[in-house]
């Protein structure tokens, strides 16, 4: 809708202005993480005074990270407008625009950040995912309706998520007030130690945002046109590992006290998880590679879509982002951030210079290969290393990649050869292939994956 109705250039502003947003959690630098954390003991041995100090410091941190956000966003919303490659937009126009989607961002940690990770310790994830999800929806349902009907400007667009950002923040706190009985008790002195542990998350989290945040800042310099065909795309490919992602959240608290009371069936349990997984992983590579260009040519038009090999670079992506927060679990679970620092920090860099340089001769291909050598050569290697000497038993994460590719690439090849191709695409062909693939997909998952994992299934299965 912003595409057809504001035009391709203002839609790039506003991919670019939440890529360059997602770096603000650099200055929040894993608070809410460490506070998790460190909540994980005084919740296991009821310790109310503790979980009241460790909350109230929560809060105090949010908002001094609240504060220098907002600083930041000034000075992005005045100086980058005037480094992208902007065509017929003005420098003004720009800054607010990025201004007004970076203040939406910056509201949460003013006033629910602390609130939400006290919910998520206390195994309420599924509220926060509930609640946040009914509030995105009712934000983007307003923002089309106002466009379809109104066409308003696009300031008053931008607007709607602010208004609903700080509505959120008071329903968190009644729901904290309601739910965590802990934080009733008198009022205790704030705990703000969890703090020394961010310059360690520090570290992991610029990894992270160089592999997934920078592609599109440094597309939009280079050529601004890019950044629409490439963020329809990358917007597809991250749903389905994002929607993956939110249900694993629901399990951190469970798992970080799994390792903190030394269960017997850690391991066990993980490989449950990496079941789970594989076999989506399996579907959704499968059907993305094989409908994406038809799916992009449908609703934004021919000169949107990229190429094979982009399609085939995110498809190798995919195997490891749809798998990567299993990792995250046991990993922050162990509190092994001081031990994993330095490797985030040398991948992230290697994906951002390598990006500068390719994109320059291979545009979208170069970036998206930067973020594949650099997550399969260095953060995959380590980072599984360590998880695996926390469950104490040989590294198998490497077997479980390849069973995801081989499969996923013959079920690809199967389809091309028996179905009749792409000619006379139209949504009803796309979605009766996608469903008749889908259930093939699901069948071939399901059986590989419980044959590989068949010990670990057969105990764990039902939970």
């Amino acid at each position: 809708m912003i595409v057809r109705n504001y035009g391709s250039e203002i839609n790039a502003v506003f991919q670019t202005g939440n890529q360059i947003f997602a770096y603000f959690c650099l200055i929040e630098s894993g608070m809410g993480m460490a506070y998790q954390f460190r909540l994980y003991e005084p919740i296991q041995n009821r310790n109310i005074n503790r979980i009241m100090a460790l909350f109230a410091g929560l809060k105090k941190s949010m908002k001094k990270v609240a504060i220098k956000m907002f600083i930041a966003l000034i000075g992005i919303a005045i100086i980058f407008p005037l480094l992208m490659n902007r065509i017929s937009l003005s420098a003004k126009a720009a800054g607010w625009m990025i201004f007004l989607l970076g203040f939406r961002l910056v509201i949460p940690y003013f006033n629910c950040m602390a609130s939400k990770a006290f919910l998520n310790v206390y195994d309420y994830r599924y509220l926060v995912d509930v609640l946040d999800s009914v509030v995105y929806i009712a934000i983007a349902l307003t923002e089309l309706l106002l466009i379809m009907l109104y066409h308003p400007s696009i300031y008053i667009i931008l607007s709607v998520g602010c208004i609903c950002n700080i509505v959120l923040g008071l329903i968190y706190m009644i729901l904290v007030w309601h739910l965590c009985e802990d934080v009733k008790g008198k009022s205790v002195s704030a705990d703000l130690e969890p703090e020394k542990m961010t310059h360690d998350i520090f570290l992991m989290q610029i990894s992270g945002l160089m592999n997934s945040n920078i592609d599109v800042i440094i597309l939009s310099i280079q050529n601004i046109m890019l950044v629409t065909p490439y963020q329809a795309y990358n917007s597809i490919m991250s749903y389905m590992f994002k929607v993956i992602n939110k249900i694993d959240e629901n399990y951190r608290t469970k798992i970080g006290l799994k390792i903190e009371r030394g269960d017997s069936d850690l391991h066990a349990y993980f490989q449950k998880f990496m079941s789970y997984h594989m076999i989506l992983a399996i579907i959704f590579i499968s059907l993305f590679t094989l409908n994406i260009n038809d799916l992009i040519f449908l609703w934004l038009g021919k000169e949107f879509q990229l190429s094979t090999t982009c399609v085939l670079l995110m498809a190798f992506y995919l195997i490891h982002a749809m798998t990567r927060d299993i990792l995250y679990l046991v990993r922050d679970g162990a509190g092994l951030y001081k031990e994993s620092k330095w490797m985030a920090f040398r991948e992230g860099m290697a994906n951002l210079i390598l990006s500068v340089v390719l994109v320059r001769y291979w545009g979208i291909e170069g970036v998206l290969f930067a973020t594949v050598f650099a997550t399969y050569t260095m953060f995959i290697p380590k980072n599984s290393k360590l998880v695996y000497q926390v469950l104490k038993e040989k590294n198998t994460l490497w077997m479980d990649y390849i069973l995801i590719g081989i499969i996923s690439a013959l079920l690809v090849a199967f389809f091309h050869m028996v179905m009749d191709g792409h000619k006379n695409i139209s949504w009803m062909r796309l979605v009766a292939n996608v469903f008749f693939e889908g259930i093939v997909c699901s069948a071939v998952s399901l059986l590989t994956v419980f044959l590989c994992k068949k010990k670990y299934l057969m105990n764990h299965g039902k939970g």
